[in-house]
């Protein structure tokens, strides 16, 4: 499976949880995939090749390696083994209807889009991309 199809096959969902089934994370780490998405006001979660989160009330960057999040977001040095970033936006971009989107996401890393939504408003427009893709 592509990442295009595999981003396809996970949008349109409801906000829940768990919020993506076995058989679907599954299929992401056979693939080498990392799906990350909005959970609550305060989390980034790391589903697939990567099963994590790093918090990002109200909005924030998050960084991490192949294998995990950095936790420790007071002590910079730390930041040399987390080379990766995802910036966690809150409450800033909308869909192309102009409906608000709770959680977007913005990273260098070359990904494709999915979106969920809670009550059938946008929630997040997350995103999935390939651990391959990561430093």
């Amino acid at each position: 499976m592509d990442i295009k199809e595999f981003a396809k096959s996970i949008s349109g969902k409801e906000y829940g949880y768990p919020q993506f089934t076995k058989e679907e994370i599954e299929t992401a780490k056979e693939n080498g995939f990392v799906i990350v998405y909005g959970c609550s006001d305060d989390l980034m979660e790391f589903e697939g090749s990567i099963q994590d989160e790093g918090g990002c009330f109200d909005g924030g960057k998050v960084y991490f390696n192949k294998t995990e999040v950095c936790q420790d977001e007071t002590d910079r040095s730390a930041f040399d083994n987390y080379s990766n970033c995802i910036n966690a936006v809150w409450d800033r971009d909308e869909d192309e209807n102009g409906n608000m989107i709770t959680w977007t996401y913005e990273t260098e890393i070359p990904h494709e889009i999915f979106m969920i939504y809670e009550d059938g408003e946008p929630y997040c427009r997350g995103i999935v991309f390939s651990i391959d893709d990561v430093k």
